[in-house]
């Protein structure tokens, strides 16, 4: 998954007002293992890098609240299973 597929989830699932799939929340967590918790990024740097002139303005902060929120909860996940191992 790359930012503009990231991006899309989150438009979809607030466009059909759902939340994400065990899939799609698997692949959030892909995403934030490899393109944040890897790279030594925090999830503030990786919003504040991020391109949202592709977003509907009316949609804006929903869209970053539904990433931020996921990418968080992705956090949470990898440290528990750190703890685990």
């Amino acid at each position: 998954m790359n930012n503009n597929q990231l991006l899309l989830l989150a438009l979809n699932c607030i466009n059909e007002n759902r939340e994400p799939s065990h899939t799609e929340l698997s692949k959030i967590y892909v995403f934030y293992r490899t393109e944040i918790d890897y790279k030594g990024i925090s999830i503030d740097e990786f919003m504040l890098g991020q391109n949202w002139e592709l977003v509907d303005e009316k949609r804006i902060h929903k869209v970053m609240n539904f990433i931020e929120e996921y990418l968080h909860l992705s956090s949470k996940k990898a440290k528990d299973r750190k703890h685990v191992e």
